[in-house]
């Protein structure tokens, strides 16, 4: 800041007619950027400005100008805008809205941690204004805390600072190998290597500014920027959760697949980043129509799934049990009513959800979400992996199973049959609660309802009970068939 106070008098001199300039706000590698009104349209902007020293240097003249000519292509409501560019004696400079607020560094700084649903919409933001910069070809290169600026009146996150961005001839976002440029702290791997980089490069360092903005703290600390960018390269992030317990685990796995190393690993793009948090924040919910399909996709009505029993073992009875023809012929239609019965209550459920205007994908997208969600819960209750009370029941069957074997294998004929009828128990029970312990962890009951619906059989069932079905119209025919109709 001293160096921006030192160049005032002489940029207030340069600039008078055109700028008040009032005082220093920021600085940068290579641009010090002040607070000014333009007095032509007496708004408010911020001047960035090349200085003299590296003004005279025609590298950093171009490069200044590039980032000029490269951001104002860029207009989205969470990119910084840039009005003009100008060159007057020895100084560049170009104005730009200016932003009253923070940055996001200052933020965390001042306040700490953000709160998830915070982060999550400043991380939006700035994801959405990534990507319309990669749709035109740009990829950033310095995403971190203090390129983002949030707007004190609304909350808003501005991205800034497009100084070492890239801008693809062809459109393509994407860099060739090159010098290291960039901030130390928040480069991906290859960017820290010097390799080519695309949109993933920077997906990567908006998860080092996701992980700041929800721990206060970086994934890597080192002595050196040599140090930190071998870190980048070679160890892996800690996990989130690990420094910030009280994030949701949905949203720290989006972090922690940010920063792997392979680019291939993390979200292709940044609108899959976007989708992806807004999924965490807010799972979406499914439609009335669709969730009350759902309560009896998986077997249908308690009542009906009774009498549909009863029906089958009359109707098995009646057949072992009788030669007479007549009863013969009621049992077959009993045994044909028990087993249609469960396809015409499942018929009748679709042709249902059909005629609310639904179908077959949107079922089969709610039994996803709810097989998601519940195996998220199972997961948090019971652990991913068999818990020690689990393996040692699956040990104990399979043990116990292996001795009855050896029992009828090695026993004489007269040998008694309580030990064997023992260890048979025993194995029994402990394969029977181990099998229990293994359905509440991993959920089959879903399993097996997804596999019915998103399968053939679920889209035959679908197609058999549209048919006949009037679709119902949508809110465009219903205002179409409004406007035709004489008043």
């Amino acid at each position: 800041m001293a160096t921006s106070e030192s160049h005032l008098p002489v940029v207030r001199q340069a600039l008078a007619g055109r700028y008040d300039v009032r005082e220093p706000i920021g600085h940068g590698g290579m641009g010090l950027v002040y607070l000014a009104r333009e007095l032509r349209l007496d708004r408010p902007v911020a001047v960035k400005l090349l200085t003299p020293e590296l003004a005279a240097n025609a590298a950093c003249r171009q490069r200044f100008l590039r980032e000029a000519r490269t951001a104002a292509q860029l207009a989205h409501p969470n990119i910084v805008p840039i009005y003009t560019v100008h060159e007057m004696g020895d100084f560049v400079f170009f104005t730009m809205a200016y932003v009253a607020g923070e940055t996001l560094a200052q933020r965390v700084a001042a306040s700490g941690p953000l709160g998830h649903e915070e982060a999550a919409r400043l991380l939006t933001e700035v994801g959405d204004a990534l990507a319309y910069a990669h749709a035109r070809g740009v990829v950033h290169r310095d995403v971190k805390p203090d390129n983002i600026l949030i707007e004190s009146a609304t909350g808003r996150a501005l991205l800034s600072d497009f100084g070492i961005a890239h801008a693809s001839a062809d459109g393509r976002p994407s860099v060739p190998r090159g010098p290291v440029l960039g901030t130390a702290a928040f480069m991906s791997p290859e960017q820290a290597r010097g390799d080519p980089v695309d949109v993933r490069s920077d997906v990567y360092s908006l998860g080092v500014v996701a992980y700041y903005a929800l721990s206060g703290r970086l994934p890597f600390d080192a002595a050196t920027d040599a140090a930190l960018l071998m870190l980048h390269i070679t160890t892996p992030a800690p996990p989130l959760r690990t420094v910030a317990l009280a994030v949701p685990p949905r949203l720290a796995q989006i972090v922690d697949r940010c920063l792997v190393k392979e680019p291939w690993l993390r979200f292709r793009d940044a609108p899959a980043l976007i989708r992806a948090i807004a999924e965490a924040v807010q799972p979406p919910r499914a439609p009335l129509a669709v969730r009350a399909f759902l309560l009896g996709a998986g077997g249908g009505d308690g009542n009906r799934a009774l009498i549909g029993l009863v029906l089958l073992l009359v109707a098995a009875l009646s057949w072992i049990y009788t030669n007479d023809p007549a009863l013969r012929a009621a049992a077959s239609a009993a045994l044909a009513a028990a087993l249609l019965l469960p396809v015409g209550m499942k018929l009748a459920r679709a042709r249902r959800l059909l005629a609310a205007g639904y179908g077959h994908q949107d079922v089969v997208t709610g039994l996803n979400e709810d097989r998601g969600r519940r195996r998220e819960e199972l997961s948090f209750v019971y652990g991913a992996a068999p818990r020690p009370f689990e393996r040692a029941a699956q040990w104990l069957a399979r043990i116990a199973t292996l001795a009855v074997a050896l029992w009828v294998w090695l026993s004489p004929a007269e040998a008694p049959v309580e030990p064997g009828a023992a260890a048979a128990g025993l194995a029994l029970l402990a394969a029977v609660v181990a099998r229990a312990r293994t359905e509440l962890r991993t959920d089959p009951r879903g399993a097996r309802r997804l596999w019915l619906w998103r399968g053939p059989m679920g889209r035959w069932l679908f197609r058999l009970a549209s048919l006949g079905l009037r679709s119902p119209p949508n809110i465009v025919t219903i205002l179409g068939e409004r406007l035709e109709t004489p008043a």
